[in-house]
This record gives C-alpha cells, structure tokens and sequence, in this order.
C-alpha cells in the first residue's frame, strides 16, 4: 500500500479513536480514571500527529491554513509554553502529576490534534480549471472546500459514545452500579460528577446540533435520524441534572435560553411560529426560575437531590461556598505576576501563602481556582487569560461568518454560553477540553458565507506552500525521522510515566502487609519521571509511618523505610524548597515516628509558607510540646484559635496546651467551662499525665454513668484508679464491668488479681 494512503489512513482511525477516551478506566493505575484517559488520549494524538506530518509533505492539501482560529489555537499554546517556563515552578507547569494530567504536555496534545484535525477533515483544495467547487462557486473561481462529512462522522461517534456513558450514569441512578463519589451523584466512567456534567454539556449540545443538520437534510437518513438526536438530546440533559453539579446545571439553562433567544431574534427568514415558541419556551424559563427562587426553602424542594443543591447555596457560609474565599485570592495572587502568571499547576503556592483561616471545614490543599478563567489568569497572566478568552471569540466569529443556518448558529452559541458559565464555577479537565478543542476545529472548518452564496472567495493561504516533496526524500528522511520521534514520544511521555504509575500500584499493593519493602518504591522512583515522583514520594511518607508503627514489622524493614523515606523528603524538598505541601508531610511523618526535632524543624519552615493554616499549626504545636516548647506551642495555638473561633478544634487545642502549661483556669474562663472541652476523654488523659488523678478519675466517672455498657471507658476508668493506688475501687469497677459483660470473665479476673496482688 502506498505511503500516501497508510499514513491516512492511521491518522484518521486515531481522530476517529480519540472519542472513545471517556470509556477508559485503567483500574491498575494510580489516579485510573485519569491516568488512563490521558495516556490513551495522548499516545492517539502522538500516532495521528506523525502520519499525518508524514502526510502533509506528500500531499499540500493537508498541510495548515492560515486561518483566525489556528493562529488563535497555536498562540495559546506558545504563551502557555511561555507563561510556564517563566512561571515559580517551570517543570511541574510542563508535566503535571498523576492527579490532574494536565500542565503543558496536555496543552500541546490538545494543540497536535486541533491541527490534525482540521487539516485532515477540512482539505484545503484549489481549482482553477473551470471546474465547479463542491461549494458550488462559478466556472473559473478560486474555491476553499471543505468536508464535513468526516466532522459529522466524528460528531457522531463522540454522540454513540457519550451515550454509553450517559447509559454508565443511568444504571448508577437506579443504583445497579455504585457511584465513585458517593452522595447519588451520577459520575459513570468520568469518576467525577463534575466532569461527566460538562462532558453531558457538550454532548446535548452538539446532538441539538446535529438534530438540525438532519432536519435540514444535510446527512444520509436525516428522516430517522433526527428523532435519534432529539432523543439523545433530551437523554443527556436529564443525566446532566442528575450529576447535581450546579454550575453546569446554569450553563445548560443559560445555554438553552441564549439559543432560543438568538433564534428569536435573528432568525427572520425563519417561520414566525417558531421564533414566537422560541421566545414562549425562554419566558416559561424565565417563570418557573422565579418560581423556585421564591419558594426555594420548601421542603419539596430542599429534600430533592438536585434543586436541594440550589436552595442551599450561601455565597456567606464557608463550609458550603468555599470559592468566596478562593476567587478573592487567586486575583490577588495573580496581581503578584500579572503579565505572564505563575505558571501552571502552582495556585497551591497562592493558596498556601495567602489561606484564609475561616476555611478550616474545606480541602486543605486547593490547587485550581475552581474558575477557568481565573485559573488562566494565575497560569499565564493577563497574556494568558486574553489568548484563552480569544478562542471564544474566534469560535463565534467564525460561526457566524459561516453558511450555517440561523437554527445551527443558535446551537452552537448557546453550547458556548453553556460552557462559559460552567466554566465560571468549575475548573476543566481532559473530557471537556478535547471537546472543547474538536469544536474549535469544526468551526475552523465551516464555509465562509459568501462561498455559499455563490461568491468566489480567495482561499486560506496554506501554511507550508503548495509544492509537494518528492518521494524518495519522504521516503528516506521525512518518514524515518518522524517514525523515530513518535516512538520517542510514547516512551518518554507515557510509556516510563506508567511504567511508575504501576510500580507504584504494586508498592502500595505490598505496604499494608508484611511483604512491605522499600525495593517496590525504589523500583518506582527508579524511573525517575517528573509526573510521578512527588506523588510516589508522598505515597512512599504514609506507607513508611504505618511500617515504622507496626510493631511486628522487622527492624530491618523499619530502618529501611526510615532511610529511604528521610532521603526522599530531601530530595523533594529541592525540587519545590517553596512549597509548603512536602514540609508538611514530611514534618507529619516525623511526628508519627517520635522525631519531633526533625518534625519541629520542617513544619515551622511550612508554617512561614502557609502561616495561616491550623491543621499545620496543630501538628506543629504537638512538636513543640515534645520538644519541651510548650509555650511557643501555645502561642501558636492561640493564633490559631484566634484566626477562627468557631473552629472547636483549634479551641480545644488551645484550651489542652494552656492546661499543660499550667493556666486551667485562664482556660476555663475563655472557654467558659466548655463541657465539649473539659469534660472529655482527651482532657482526662491530660490530667492523668500531670497526675491530677483525681480530675481524671471525676470525669471517667461521669462518663461510665451515661455509659454503663461501655467496656473502654470502664476499663480506662479501673486503670486509672489503679494507678492511682485506689485498688479497691480499680476491683470494684472491674466486677462492674463483671457483671455487666460475663464473656470477659477471664480477663477480668485476671486484672482483679493483679489488682489484689500489688503493693
């Protein structure tokens, strides 16, 4: 087969293979619902990219135009690679980690199968014989064609499956299969309801488009066909609702109004019942969202999982509204760098530098603004943000500069719209970002209007000319210099990525046995992949706590573990000496294991970083106490308190160390004798080892009152009498707990005797 046809053909089938990646769960992997979906996406794009380079010098229809939207598409992409190299921490903004996959590596994926795409279903073909052009241009014109037959295909199989996907979500609804988020919220293969929502976004949309392609009849069995969109349509939006995700929820509203309106309002060669339906369906829209808000606190609405949602947003209560807090600060942190921004994957350094204490109830480690835009913004500055937002744009330029009907206008803005708005409240990832990119490059692919009209129309000029190279030069250099490349790509961009993604499975696999060994995680980082080795590093610090506290593990393994763990913890502190997430860790670790000068020294440099943390401040503190620093602890502590009084257990923190530090009544009067604080198990553990036995005893005797049953407490309470020499009470608590629990007869009688046989 020729050379011409076999690198087509490949590039084609991986365009046509690209949709299937919302299917792919890779179960061996860490991260399996992203990992898997990437490296799948990525390897395609690697194939497609080097048979169609090979492609393009053989045939100049292939190669690139010139067009706003592929100038538009590759600027973003060199500032990104800009914003990144110059960004706090270059290397993490190019490769990402396993938990997102993102970072520029997926930015110029995304790129590659944006040009790929538009060069192979939109061939650029020039006639000047006389021939009429498929657009129907007059006998002698210049004519730019398109095929969009190869786009509607691809349409159609991105349509079958998000079906299955969508099919995934509704067996989960009906609760055959689980969902991985808990909560009912429908996530299918996506693992996330977020992202399956903006991927049912897409999805709805571009199946209302299609519906009115068929109608128009512009594609074989338009007839049948038409219902099938229509119905995959409506399927889609309904298990968009159901994935409860709030800000695509409004997207798809806003989206759907927005296209009615357009319809209404521009669309006069269209039937007037239509238009006046369009504007009757955005009115009823219009009353029943007024009617919700106004009744929003009913329990018929506050009891239902998606419209619940709604009613209980509060822009004012941290615990339900977090982005309050973040949006305010990723502005400010980008006012820090505003041309070119921090580069990607680094708002964990805002998030930490300026974390607002009032977050306690949230995740403690945000690493996106849960914004797009104000992501870009942060990523790459107002350069970024600017070259992001122009792709918006582009797309309605282009669409409405096209020959679409008014109807496939409306459709395609609205699905914009929709994703714009979700896209306030939701950060983007792998399903909506290739969907994103695929109609970035069917717009690109869109006749001109005046084409259709009959008008001749100068084409795009091609990128690389229209002289094709001679074969033997394809053949002999052009073809093995990309071949090798490819192949270098899918080593070093995933074939060693998941090489330690999947060693780090097997290590983790062994840790919770006796079989842990270091060798498993050295395996792991022995590859040595960007991608990988914080996060096996922060694997390797939680396996290494649990082996170095497990007294049956052999003291050589122990060593082991510690050896490695305290060399990794070096090694990832020079990687990123300005995050404060690895002295964290590794000051958590050491705390586990008793090193408390080791664990002091790393958490005190993580609280510079992120002074305004508690859950640091808490572990901090517990150093200092161990290290005879009781009232730098408390100092801490009562920052902590103070940032959040509401936070109890920055109280409760506060009101032990000033106990420990001798001041219990100054306690007991700010906390006004807090029950919740002073009558606990904790509080009698503090005073047993201060020896105030009797407080002790007082409070495990309240509590073995409104707990007669209760073995552990009783048993704590006998304890504690004898230690503190009251034998007689210590055996008459145990023949109590006798009498109550006759199957622990045995060991009850044994601490009896015990008992009686001390001095």
């Amino acid at each position: 087969m020729p050379i011409k046809k076999i690198t087509l053909y490949v590039s084609i089938a991986a365009l046509f293979l690209i949709p299937i990646f919302p299917l792919i769960v890779a179960n061996s992997f860490f991260f399996p619902f992203i990992t898997g979906k990437a490296f799948y996406f990525r390897i395609l794009v690697e194939i497609g990219f080097a048979a169609w380079a090979i492609l393009a010098f053989i045939e100049p229809k292939y190669r690139p135009r010139i067009t706003p939207m592929s100038i538009g598409v590759t600027l973003f992409a060199l500032v990104s690679l800009v914003a990144d190299l110059l960004g706090v921490n270059p290397i993490r903004s190019l490769w990402s980690n396993f938990e997102r996959m993102e970072g520029w590596i997926t930015i110029i994926h995304l790129w590659a199968f944006y040009i790929v795409a538009t060069c192979l279903f939109s061939p650029t073909e020039i006639t000047k014989n006389g021939s009429v052009g498929q657009s129907g241009v007059p006998n002698g014109g210049i004519t730019e064609t398109g095929n969009r037959r190869l786009w509607h295909r691809w349409l159609n199989v991105s349509l079958l499956v998000s079906f299955i996907v969508a099919t995934y979500a509704l067996v989960q609804l009906f609760g055959w299969a689980p969902t991985h988020q808990g909560a009912g919220r429908v996530d299918a293969s996506l693992g996330n309801s977020a992202y399956m929502a903006v991927y049912m976004l897409f999805s709805a949309f571009l199946a209302a488009y299609m519906f009115f392609i068929a109608r128009a009849k512009k594609i074989i069995n338009a007839g049948f066909l038409q219902w099938v969109y229509a119905i995959l349509t409506v399927f889609f939006t309904f298990i968009l609702f159901e994935t409860q995700t709030r800000g695509t929820i409004l997207g798809i509203v806003g989206g759907v109004m927005l296209s009615l309106a357009v319809y209404a309002i521009f669309g006069r060669n269209e039937p007037a019942k239509r238009r006046w339906i369009s504007g009757g369906f955005i009115g009823l829209l219009v009353i029943l969202g007024v009617v919700f808000w106004l009744n929003r606190h009913q329990p018929v609405i506050e009891r239902n999982p998606i419209f619940g949602r709604f009613s209980n947003v509060s822009w004012s209560d941290a615990s339900n509204q977090a982005r309050q807090y973040i949006w305010p600060m990723a502005i400010s942190g980008a006012m820090h760098r505003p041309l070119f921004g921090w580069g990607q994957e680094n708002f964990n350094y805002i998030f930490n530098a300026d974390y607002n204490p009032i977050m306690y109830s949230q995740e403690q480690w945000f690493d996106r603004a849960h914004n797009v835009f104000l992501d870009w913004l942060v990523n790459s500055g107002i350069v970024g943000l600017i070259a992001y937002l122009s792709l918006y744009v582009l797309f309605l330029y282009v669409v409405w500069k096209s020959s679409l009907g008014i109807a496939e206008k409306s459709v395609l803005t609205g699905l914009l719209a929709g994703y714009f708005v979700h896209n306030i409240f939701v950060f983007d990832n792998l399903a909506s970002y290739v969907l994103f990119f695929a109609v970035l490059g069917f717009a690109n692919s869109l006749p001109k209007r005046e084409i259709a009209q009959g008008q001749v129309s100068m084409p795009s000029p091609n990128w690389f000319g229209m002289n094709p190279v001679r074969m033997d030069a394809v053949e002999y250099i052009v073809a093995p210099i990309a071949i090798v490349l490819l192949i270098g790509a899918v080593y070093f961009y995933n074939v060693r990525p998941i090489q330690a993604n999947t060693r780090l499975i097997s290590a983790l696999q062994a840790c919770g046995g006796q079989s842990a060994d270091t060798a498993a995680f050295q395996n792991a980082l022995n590859v040595n992949t960007y991608v990988a080795n914080q996060e096996i590093r922060e694997q390797l610090l939680s396996c290494a706590g649990g082996v170095l506290s497990n007294q049956q593990a052999a003291g050589p393994t122990k060593q082991a573990f510690f050896t490695l763990a305290n060399k990794e913890i070096q090694v990832q502190i020079a990687a990123t000496p300005k995050d404060a997430r690895i002295y964290v860790l590794g000051g958590a670790f050491y705390d586990s294991i008793g090193q408390y000068v080791q664990a002091a020294s790393l958490l005190e440099e993580g609280h510079r970083l992120s002074p305004g943390k508690q859950t640091l401040d808490f572990e901090l503190a517990t150093a200092l106490i161990n290290t005879g620093k009781a009232p730098e602890a408390e100092a801490l502590l009562k920052q902590a308190y103070e940032s959040a009084p509401d936070y109890f257990q920055a109280k409760n923190s506060y009101a032990i160390t000033m106990v420990l530090d001798g001041k219990e009544a100054q306690a007991r009067q700010i906390f006004n004798n807090d029950p919740a604080i002073f009558d606990t198990q904790q509080m009698a553990g503090i005073y047993a080892s201060q020896k105030q036995y009797a407080k002790a005893i007082t409070i495990f005797q309240n509590l073995a009152s409104s707990s007669p049953t209760d073995v552990n407490i009783q048993g704590q309470l006998a304890q504690l009498q004898f230690t503190a020499g009251m034998k007689s009470a210590s055996i008459k608590t145990l023949q109590g707990i006798l009498k109550n629990h006759p199957e622990l007869k045995d060991q009850i009688d044994a601490a009896i005797k015990q008992a009686q046989s001390s001095k």
